[in-house]
């Protein structure tokens, strides 16, 4: 698991049915990790994803049309319209937030100056199939474009 820091390390790391979770691979399909925070349609839109190509396992969280403040909790929840969610490829098995498989994201550092963002997240997300995982002790400290 990365450290707690708030500096742009360029780290995100969780827990995926307990097990340790990092981006690796080849980036020749992409960056194994990257956070975006972008005026896009009236409105500000952030995105946060994590990929280890080796093992085929994903996380991603959306918030859209939200201004993010530093230490206040941002819900994940459906991927509707302009709602917020956080989603998981594991085992090949595509899991998503719903409004009862939830989880929550918290910013303990946002520098649009220098263009850093940091915090911790969970979520448990649901497959098509009903099983659930549970993504825990989540944390980034990222340069966002």
């Amino acid at each position: 698991m990365p450290l707690l820091t708030t500096t742009g390390e360029g780290t995100i790391g969780c827990l995926i049915k307990g097990k340790p979770f990092k981006p690796g691979g080849s980036q020749l399909g992409g960056p194994t990790q990257q956070a975006f925070y972008q005026y896009v349609e009236n409105g500000f839109h952030f995105g946060l994803s994590g990929d280890n190509k080796s093992s085929n396992t994903s996380i991603n969280i959306v918030l859209r049309n939200i201004e993010i403040e530093e230490n206040k909790v941002y819900s994940l929840d459906v991927a509707e319209s302009d709602l917020n969610y956080g989603e998981s490829n594991y085992n090949s098995t595509f899991f998503q937030t719903s409004e009862i498989y939830t989880g929550e994201i918290l910013f303990t550092n946002f520098d649009d100056l220098n263009g850093i963002v940091s915090g911790t997240f969970w979520f448990d997300a649901l497959s098509e199939d009903g099983e659930v995982v549970e993504i825990r002790e989540g944390r980034f400290d990222m340069k966002y474009y």
